[in-house]
């Protein structure tokens, strides 16, 4: 059973709220790639903003998703800088909308875990 049948003592629900909050705080820490580059450099404003060549971004579609999303702003002399508000929401809203989804899947797991064993196999009972 979910809630630790078989020698578990009770604490087998724990891992349903463990996985959720695991899943926020891999979101939260903000993974390799175009975004933290430009953190790393220092491009948080458009007075250090700073070109993608000269931070390893060798080419600037890269960075399109984020312009989309608005995490990346691009200056008009063609230089980017992160948005660190926007950075952190972002990632908040992603991170609550992933753990809501593991967690509703956890809990129908939870809900449906008498009905998904083994069907009979015949037989009286």
């Amino acid at each position: 059973m979910p809630l630790g049948g078989g020698g578990a003592g009770g604490l087998g629900a724990i891992g349903m709220f463990i996985l959720p909050i695991s899943i926020a705080i891999m979101f939260l820490k903000q993974p390799p790639g175009p975004v933290s580059k430009l953190i790393k450099a220092g491009a948080i404003d458009p007075d250090t903003a700073r070109r993608p060549t000269g931070i390893d971004i060798p080419r600037p579609f890269i960075l399109e998703p984020a312009l989309k999303r608005r995490v990346i702003q691009r200056t008009s002399d063609g230089r980017y800088w992160v948005d660190l508000t926007r950075n952190r929401q972002y990632r908040i809203r992603l991170a609550i909308a992933v753990g809501a989804v593991v967690f509703g899947i956890g809990a129908a797991a939870w809900v449906l875990w008498p009905h998904l064993g083994p069907l009979p196999t015949g037989g009286n009972r």
